[in-house]
């Protein structure tokens, strides 16, 4: 079924009318929480809070810790729900506004425009379904294999039943985030196929999705760092290990796809705009070689002010970048690829030498 959407400003409008797929129960989670009086970052916070008090109440009941002790793993392994429930929420906002911007580029009308934006902003249901049932099941098959990355919060069975509910959801979580993500890189790279131009002076189309694509890798950046830095004990679980490694390979080859695709598309527009101006430059040369073989020294001048005006414009469409991010953006995104390893490799020196 492919129906319309009418174009609205508010996201919600996607629940009440006609849409090409149903939406997920994640994009329905989201929805209600958009409902919400506070701001959706502040629910968020508030989950995390719910989470973490649920865990240590537990916890301190069970007797696995003194009473009000407040254990660090316990905080930080309870933001994979709410940070990749914030994840999805701001990919899929960020997604909406690229998809805007990207508009001028694309000969659609009002309700293929409608359709596409919606496929960005929102999951289908079954391939959610899919991909959270399968989290749950890696996490609870995680848990049962190797209780000792969860010790001592599995050691009596309320404790393990709440913190084995809780991997699972987070896990859940995560695997959606990963095919969101996916999605729409794969979405990405069909929407730029799509454009019938692509105007290398109008900014606001060239990098209408470095927004998204630098929050994309910045988000996994940290999950991949925070689970090998604070979760050491995750790297020994060889089947969650395997799994994650392989899902987020797959996610960080599209993502590289993508960048060098838009890359290549950019770039086949930049060597056409080249190729028409030289061709009128040397439709320029040769009409000065003609008025110099006739003597008309004369009529020089004008030809060289229009030689002098092709060039400059050869010059700057020559330093125009072809990459989907600006300068500055590629720059703060490597700086967080590359800080953290630094730091990481620093600190192993310190040891190395000091015998720390």
């Amino acid at each position: 079924m492919n129906t319309t959407i009418p174009e609205q400003a508010s996201s919600d409008a996607h629940f009440v009318t006609a849409r090409p797929y149903p939406p997920s129960w994640i994009d329905r989670l989201l929805r209600w929480m958009r409902s919400l009086p506070v701001p959706v970052p502040v629910v968020l916070i508030g989950i995390w809070v719910a989470l973490v008090a649920t865990v240590h109440l537990t916890v301190w009941h069970e007797g696995i810790l003194p009473r009000w002790q407040i254990d660090q793993r316990v905080l930080l392994i309870n933001t994979w729900i709410p940070y990749s429930l914030g994840l999805i929420y701001y990919l899929e906002k960020t997604a909406g506004d690229a998809v805007a911007a990207f508009r001028p580029a694309l000969n659609l009308a009002d309700d293929a425009f409608s359709n596409l934006r919606y496929e960005f902003t929102v999951l289908p249901w079954r391939g959610t379904l899919i991909g959270t049932i399968l989290g749950m099941l890696l996490a609870l098959f995680s848990v049962r294999a190797f209780p000792e990355v969860a010790s001592p919060f599995m050691d009596t069975r309320l404790a393990a039943f709440v913190n084995t509910t809780l991997s699972m959801f987070g896990s859940a979580f995560i695997f959606a985030a990963i095919y969101l993500t996916y999605r729409q890189l794969r979405l990405i790279r069909q929407t730029y196929a799509r454009a019938e131009r692509l105007d290398l002076f109008r900014s606001g189309e060239l990098y209408a999705f470095s927004a998204l694509t630098l929050r994309m890798g910045i988000g996994w950046l940290i999950v991949v760092y925070a689970g090998v830095l604070f979760f050491p004990a995750l790297v020994r679980n060889i089947p969650w290990t395997m799994t994650t490694s392989l899902v987020l390979a797959v996610v960080a080859v599209s993502f590289v796809t993508t960048l060098f695709d838009i890359h290549r598309r950019i770039g086949a527009v930049k060597e056409d705009y080249l190729t028409e101006i030289n061709g009128r430059l040397q439709a320029a040369f040769a009409e000065l070689h003609r008025r110099i073989d006739a003597e008309e020294v004369g009529a020089l001048a004008p030809l060289r002010e229009v030689m002098d005006a092709l060039l400059v414009e050869r010059g700057v469409v020559e330093k125009l970048p072809t990459w989907p991010w600006q300068s500055g953006t590629l720059a703060g995104f490597m700086a967080a690829v590359l800080l953290p390893l630094i730091v990481w490799g620093v600190q192993l020196l310190v040891q190395q030498v000091f015998g720390l």
